[in-house]
């Protein structure tokens, strides 16, 4: 028995991009925090279900009740159905355009779990068993949230992916005004001290735009893909801003999201923009999910880039939360390492800091 404790463990996403999925146990209640697919070298990977089983926090999957989904991107969302699978009464919590985002990527998936899901709102407030719980604007892309979570007078905030700077489709994250015990951070950029997006004449959105603006002014086209689909719909609304002449074709795909915005009332398209129903002629960008044709012609580029804060504004928000214990997923190493200079470092010299850090790996519980 756990009684009052609380303990974390990730299932998949810890020290690493993709299958992010949290078991978090508070007292009796069995929750998840998003439920992800990741992808290496072309093989997908799932969270690590059944090592939930090997311990003695859980007997059966169905002691989990409620899950938590942030946000639409594949690597917090894909795996959903395959939990389901293992636990068909969990019920399942994400706001409506979270939900249009993911019934338009997951698709045949997505019916058969339609029933476990629950929307929910910006500060709404639902009640579980000794549990207080709302939900925050986490910035990052359109329906991403956060999740606060009061548990025997302590409050836990999950982050999620956000972003304390806005962008073309979103604001950017509004923390709740209460004071944070426990931050589970998704710190990205949380090891990354050269990672500078702000002020960086080469930020990847800036090199996107840049090479598409000069093929396109030598009479190329641009063949575009992008890895994430909600990514491809902000790079059409970038491209509209600062290119507006430029005829963007859409692939199916893409389109898809798009059309699920508009019908929230979130504007993307221009008369410029065109489905892709054919490989077009002249100079244009092809905005696709798929590989690039072989021997086209065309200028091929890579469309990722991010939508996370940069290692200077991942400190200076645990530096605002200043929570007791920050947990810190979804956060790979740098490639170089760089002595005294992680955001565990920088805030342990901070003298109006009290936080300590915990780097969990996978599969790795802690009582917090």
């Amino acid at each position: 028995m756990t009684g009052g404790k609380i303990i974390f463990m990730p299932l998949g996403g810890a020290q690493e991009v993709g299958a992010s999925c949290y078991f978090l146990k508070l007292g009796e209640n069995n929750l998840l925090l998003d439920c992800g697919c990741g992808l290496t070298r072309g093989i997908k990977f799932t969270p690590k279900f059944s090592e939930l089983l090997g311990t003695p926090y859980l007997q059966d999957f169905h002691q989990v009740s409620h899950v938590f989904l942030s946000h639409a991107h594949l690597d917090h969302s894909a795996a959903l159905p395959d939990f389901l699978e293992l636990n068909e009464r969990a019920v399942v919590y994400m706001t409506d355009i979270t939900r249009e985002i993911l019934s338009a990527q997951l698709e045949e998936r997505f019916t058969r779990i339609e029933e476990n899901i629950s929307s929910v709102a910006f500060l709404q407030r639902i009640p579980l068993p000794r549990l207080r719980i709302s939900f925050h604007q986490a910035g990052h892309i359109p329906g991403a949230m956060m999740t606060l979570i009061n548990f025997r007078g302590k409050n836990i905030l999950y982050t999620g992916d956000y972003s304390t700077f806005p962008t073309q489709l979103v604001g950017s994250a509004l923390l709740p005004d209460v004071k944070i015990d426990i931050l589970i951070l998704c710190g990205l950029h949380a090891r990354h001290p050269n990672y500078r997006r702000f002020g960086d004449s080469d930020s990847a959105l800036k090199r996107i735009l840049r090479k598409i603006h000069y093929a396109l002014r030598r009479g190329k086209s641009v063949y575009c893909q992008v890895t994430q689909i909600s990514k491809g719909v902000e790079l059409i609304t970038l491209i509209n801003k600062f290119l507006p002449d430029a005829e963007i074709f859409i692939d199916e795909r893409v389109m898809k999201i798009v059309h699920r915005f508009e019908n929230l009332h979130i504007p993307i398209m221009s008369e410029q923009n065109h489905s892709l129903n054919f490989l077009p002629r002249g100079p244009c960008v092809i905005l696709s999910t798929q590989l690039p044709p072989l021997h086209s012609g065309l200028e091929i580029l890579n469309g990722d880039f991010s939508l996370h804060d940069d290692f200077a504004a991942t400190v200076e928000f645990v530096r605002q939360v200043n929570p007791k214990t920050c947990v810190v997923v979804h956060s790979p190493p740098d490639k170089l390492f760089h002595a005294g200079t992680t955001l565990e470092q920088i805030l342990m010299n901070d003298p109006d800091s009290r936080t300590s850090f915990i780097f969990p790996n996978n599969c790795e519980p802690f009582e917090l």
